[in-house]
C-alpha cells in the first residue's frame, strides 16, 4: 500500500536504512502510530513483516519479547 502526503511516490530502495528513514519521516506525524505497532504485536508477534509503527521488522521482532515480558508481567503471567 501506498501512503504519501505529497503527489510523488515515495522510492523504496530495499536498503534497510533508507526505508526506515522513509517510514519514520511517513509515520512521524500519524496520531494512530502507537496503536498501529501494538496492532502488529498484537497480531503478527515475532512474525512481524513490513513497516508498522514507524519501525522496521527487525526494530519491531527486537521490541516483541521486551513487550511480551511487560504484557504477562500485567497480566499475571496469562495473555488476554
Amino acid at each position: 500500500m501506498w501512503v504519501y502526503t505529497n503527489s510523488e511516490i515515495p522510492e523504496w530502495t530495499g536498503n534497510d536504512l533508507t526505508d526506515r528513514e522513509l517510514a519514520a519521516r511517513i509515520c512521524a506525524s500519524c496520531t494512530a502510530r502507537l496503536a498501529c505497532l501494538e496492532l502488529e504485536l498484537r497480531t503478527a508477534g515475532p512474525l512481524t513483516v513490513g513497516v508498522w509503527g514507524a519501525l522496521s521488522e527487525q526494530d519491531r521482532r527486537a521490541l516483541y519479547m521486551v513487550w511480551l515480558a511487560r504484557r504477562e508481567s500485567r497480566h499475571g503471567g496469562g495473555l488476554s
